[in-house]
């Protein structure tokens, strides 16, 4: 075999060698710009929807082609990174999860948690999943109207509380950011699907008055008798309350009427926001 031919044989071979100890077979390359953040937003979100994790991907500008969206989700379906949940969830849709082996993933790359990692003994039950995809909802609507500025999910804000001192006394459902009259007001969101016992409310209007750090918590409802009723269970709360179904709320978003007391008229959400960091 000539020289320059032998060369270029062997320069071959190199380079197969190093494709194969890259990517050797059955296995899969994470790439930590595109896959990390697609299995970040799945953890945090606990249960997504098949369109809600490519909405919150392509505002969040990580994608900006549905095709390419598929193939991502697909691979990290099929490397079991990412789990479908089963079950009808009345929309028809797929309902994607974090896997076990999707947390060690993050882990390898820097994300853990507290509350949700692959030593956790038990994942996000799947009777979660419609509360989770309601906040999902929310969450979308803020970003679509640019009124968004930071969303802060059940998992971050319980496994900020569980590390950090001096961190909220209760695991909110989001701690949220907006844009509103030039300055950015924090509040926090609680979905409230169905009522608890009186006991229970107990236990969180103690939690609510311990908390300094928070001063405006929206309540987001499935109707308007659970809005009425918390109003009531919190009449007596110094914090500012707002109280309003979640269906209202994806409509109206800070432009919402919400119920601040029971026997006062409903005012809109944003007045609430005033002079809040």
């Amino acid at each position: 075999m000539p020289h320059r031919y032998r060369q270029q044989h062997h320069a071959s071979i190199a380079t197969s060698l190093r494709m194969h100890m890259r990517y050797a077979s059955g296995t899969l390359a994470i790439s930590e710009t595109r896959d990390v953040p697609l299995l970040l937003q799945i953890r945090n979100c606990r249960f997504v929807t098949h369109e809600q994790l490519y909405e919150l991907m392509s505002l969040a500008s990580y994608e900006h082609s549905r095709n390419s969206f598929n193939w991502r989700i697909r691979r990290l379906f099929q490397a079991n990174f990412v789990s479908v949940c089963q079950g009808s969830f009345g929309r028809g849709v797929l309902v994607y999860t974090i896997s076990r082996q999707g947390l060690i993933q993050l882990e390898n790359w820097g994300h853990f948690t507290a509350v949700l990692n692959s030593t956790t003994q038990h994942l996000s039950h799947v009777s979660q999943a419609h509360h989770a995809l309601e906040l999902n909802s929310v969450r979308i609507a803020l970003t679509k109207a640019q009124l968004l500025a930071n969303w802060r999910s059940d998992v971050e804000v319980a496994s900020a509380n569980t590390i950090l001192p001096g961190a909220n006394s209760k695991d909110y459902d989001a701690l949220v950011d907006v844009w509103h009259d030039n300055q950015m007001s924090r509040f926090a969101v609680e979905y409230e699907r169905t009522l608890k016992s009186a006991k229970r409310y107990k236990e969180v209007r103690q939690a609510l008055e311990r908390d300094t750090n928070i001063g405006c918590v929206l309540y987001l409802t499935s109707g308007v008798d659970v809005s009425f009723h918390l109003a009531h269970e919190f009449a007596f709360i110094s914090k500012r309350l707002a109280f309003a179904t979640i269906s209202n709320f994806r409509r109206q978003l800070l432009e919402t009427p919400v119920i601040t007391d029971p026997h006062q008229p409903e005012t809109p959400f944003c007045q609430l926001l005033r002079g809040m960091f």
